[in-house]
């Protein structure tokens, strides 16, 4: 069986569309101790070829420590309806923070394409967390798809 047989890649304009209609996807840190993978919140900027988080860090949080070791990270994003009705986007680059000059500009990315996700699952009085943006800068990105999910009919 050829990989075809399996989903044809994406084209640009499609994985740009995608990311901005998605809003979510699981971040994934490596590092020579082992691998850290977390579903994120994620607003995609096409002018600026990047993905806007914003990051709540806790006490203690290893969030925090994979960040800082300044490693490339991946970020997934799917869709899956059925077995032939599917996509999906790998993008891969490296954390940066955002200057607290263009916080109001990634807050309006991050505001207009992201799923956003409740902060009480960190259990803690938000006041207990520090909120700070952050981009992924793209490097690389792939997606596939299965032949259905690109029908113009669909």
């Amino acid at each position: 069986m050829s990989l075809e047989e399996y989903g044809v890649a994406m084209e640009g304009d499609e994985i740009t569309d995608f990311l901005e209609s998605q809003g979510v996807g699981t971040l994934a840190f490596g590092s020579e101790a082992g691998g850290y993978a977390i579903p994120m919140s994620f607003g995609y900027d096409s002018a600026e070829g990047r993905c806007i988080f914003q990051f709540a860090f806790g006490d203690g949080s290893a969030k925090a420590d994979y960040v800082d070791a300044g490693n490339p990270v991946s970020l997934s994003v799917f869709e899956w309806d059925s077995v032939d009705d599917w996509r999906s986007v790998v993008v891969r680059g490296t954390l940066r923070p955002i200057p607290e000059s263009e916080s109001a500009t990634a807050a309006g990315v991050f505001a207009a394409h992201a799923k956003i996700a409740s902060l009480e699952v960190f259990r803690l009085p938000l006041e207990d967390l520090d909120l700070e943006w952050y981009e992924l800068r793209i490097d690389d990105e792939r997606g596939r798809q299965s032949r259905q999910s690109r029908d113009p009919r669909r």
